[in-house]
């Protein structure tokens, strides 16, 4: 059912297609080959049978390419053809599992060592993070050992508090989503037995409703990511919950122009609400969102003080400031009501973001 590239077929979907690539490095003095995408173009992947170059990595063990299986590619409800609504609603739903947001993680086994790879690479903070969880969890090492000598590949998300995606678990942790065969790529549905008597924590299991059940809970669902729903002829779909793609909408690009333009319309509140105060992003967001502040009360200061003067005086005094355009326009009014819209406007590009904090 799942079609399993060698090296060779993997280096020609490369060297044929422009969404495709490979990484090649060392570790450990082993040479390795990972397999990885650029955009998710459902053509591209159907045109190659390329679902499984997703993090796909091969290590050269004694001349010969040993392949260790990630996630094959699949799509979010609505995103691609057969993945419609109109495809699966009638369609069986076998097992539900809670869609975990954070970095996937590939236990690598080197010389009979278990090594921590995100999708490129063994020395990402997440990878490292994951190793030093292995190191104190002899549980989760018997268990990962245990899946590799019966010829399976347990897969993991990263979550953790400083590198918060999304959604905030308020925890540093390694759970389990998915076990495969190396050989048939098949995935164990009933993993979750197995890894309880390791004391394994695995994504919660849900439910297998109908389709239709799941449209309506994502509307008024606010606990979680979605739900990997698996169908019974075992296509995989991601469905998101609403309240995840709104929070998405605002964390996915958080840069100096959008944190400014939160802070313009006084709802920046909605971002720190959402972000855990530990997290990466919570003190980038605190420190761009600080010299803001600082400069805009700055400016709001050199204003005050040029309404106090006649226009010629205040030409010459503020001839150089670099927001003399707003200063003299305030003038204008005799008053800050322009301010915020003018900040605004100039801020709303990156660029013009970056020259007003002075951070080109």
């Amino acid at each position: 059912m799942f079609y399993l590239p060698s090296k060779e077929e993997c280096d020609y979907i490369v060297e044929n297609s422009k969404q495709f690539f490979r990484k090649d490095f060392e570790f450990l003095g082993k040479e390795v080959a990972v397999y990885h995408y650029k955009q998710g173009d459902f053509e591209e992947f159907k045109k190659y049978n390329a679902w499984e170059l997703r993090a796909l990595t091969f290590i050269k063990n004694d001349g010969k390419w040993e392949r260790f299986l990630g996630i094959h590619k699949f799509f979010e409800l609505n995103q691609a053809p057969g993945w419609m609504v109109e495809d699966l609603i009638d369609k069986k739903i076998i097992k539900v599992q809670e869609k975990i947001d954070g970095t996937l993680m590939q236990p690598i086994l080197i010389d009979g060592k278990i090594y921590f790879k995100s999708k490129l690479r063994f020395d990402s903070y997440q990878a490292l993070r994951s190793n030093e969880i292995l190191k104190k969890s002899p549980n989760l090492k018997e268990f990962i050992l245990k899946c590799f000598d019966e010829g399976k590949i347990p897969l993991f998300e990263y979550v953790s508090e400083k590198s918060q995606v999304v959604m905030d678990y308020g925890k540093e942790a390694l759970i389990l989503i998915q076990v495969r065969d190396l050989k048939t790529g098949e995935y164990d549905l009933e993993f979750e037995k197995k890894a309880q008597k390791y004391n394994v924590e695995c994504a919660p299991v849900c439910e297998p409703k109908p389709l239709r059940d799941y449209l309506e809970e994502k509307e008024v669902c606010v606990s979680k990511e979605g739900w990997v729903l698996i169908f019974e002829d075992m296509k995989f779909v991601k469905l998101k919950t609403d309240e995840y793609l709104k929070r998405h909408k605002i964390l996915g690009d958080i840069k100096e122009n959008n944190i400014i333009q939160m802070a313009l319309d006084r709802n920046i509140d909605d971002l720190y609400g959402i972000l855990n105060p530990k997290s990466e992003k919570y003190e980038y967001v605190k420190e761009i969102h600080e010299l803001f502040n600082k400069k805009y009360h700055n400016l709001k200061r050199d204003i005050k003080k040029a309404l106090k003067l006649p226009k010629s005086e205040m030409k010459k005094r503020f001839a150089n400031h670099p927001q003399y355009e707003v200063i003299a326009l305030c003038h204008k009014r005799k008053d800050l009501s322009e301010l915020d819209e003018w900040l605004k406007k100039q801020t709303k590009k990156l660029k013009g973001a970056k020259k007003f904090l002075e951070r080109e």
